[in-house]
């Protein structure tokens, strides 16, 4: 059975409250051995630590990591610079970290810009953009990559990271543009993350990515409970089905599955920064 690391996903989602810890149980029955849990405001990282806290002792299901982050639809209204903005920034960086104080979120993230929807406004942009640079520093502050949400916003995102995150590491999820930006994250030192997408028939642009970037330079996740790939497409979605993902890639690169699966469960562990091992931690 080859072995899974799912890097993202969203386990504190309410379709999950019924039956959570049979899917983890299932999830890791099936071979999926670790699970970032990927916050998206303030209120969201919580769950998601809790989650991890609450489970962590529990065997029989997946290692579970978590991430603190605002989706840029997500953010407070208000810029990172104003006293308020610097408390709420305190809070994030508190919440990075365990009751001794020592950090134990494995990234920042998601955050990102998303220009999608004609309700947005141009302060709205400017909100998105000012949050996105300061939880970068919040990032680099903590030695922590970031996983970074882009959506019809290529060039800014790309600009921004270049600016401001230029080595710091970490994923573009849900990897949306071409393979020729795909080359330029990577050249500053950034994962691509593949997901259920690779796998749908109208997803001829992350195939040609998934064919042009190195495997080295890419991970699997599933975004759950969205975005699950074929033959789930519009059904929840769970870490189980990121095997589908992997045949995909595969496929795409022309390799035996066993060795794909072998080298992106690596590239996960590498991108967040763990040491594998017994006890299992963040590399500082």
């Amino acid at each position: 059975m080859i072995k899974m690391f799912d890097t993202h996903a969203h386990y504190n989602d309410e379709i999950y409250n019924d039956d959570r810890e049979k899917v983890f149980s299932d999830m890791y029955a099936n071979g999926v051995t670790h699970v970032t849990l990927i916050g998206a405001s303030l209120k969201d990282s919580k769950s998601e630590k809790e989650i991890v806290n609450k489970y962590k002792s529990i065997s029989n299901i997946p290692t579970l990591y978590y991430t603190i982050g605002d989706h840029p639809d997500e953010i407070p209204k208000f810029t990172p610079y104003s006293v308020e903005g610097v408390s709420y920034l305190n809070e994030l960086e508190l919440l990075c970290k365990d009751e001794s104080g020592k950090v134990d979120a494995i990234a920042i993230g998601e955050i990102g810009m998303d220009y999608h929807g004609d309700f947005k406004t141009e302060e709205d942009f400017k909100n998105q953009e000012r949050w996105f640079i300061a939880e970068i520093e919040l990032a680099k502050k903590l030695n922590l990559p970031i996983v970074i949400h882009s959506r019809d916003a290529c060039q800014i995102t790309y600009d921004i990271v270049k600016q401001h995150a230029s080595g710091v590491g970490g994923i573009v999820h849900c990897f949306s543009y071409d393979k020729e930006i795909a080359k330029e994250y990577i050249k500053l030192g950034f994962h691509i993350g593949i997901g259920g997408t690779v796998t749908f028939k109208n997803g001829r642009k992350v195939k040609e990515v998934v064919e042009n970037i190195p495997i080295e330079s890419i991970v699997t996740e599933t975004d759950a409970p969205w975005l699950a790939p074929t033959p789930f497409r519009g059904k929840r979605n769970q870490s189980a089905y990121i095997s589908y993902v992997i045949e995909e890639i595969a496929r795409l690169k022309n390799m035996d599955i066993e060795k794909a699966a072998d080298i992106l469960y690596n590239n996960a562990f590498n991108v967040y920064k763990i040491i594998r091992g017994k006890n299992e931690s963040r590399e500082i």
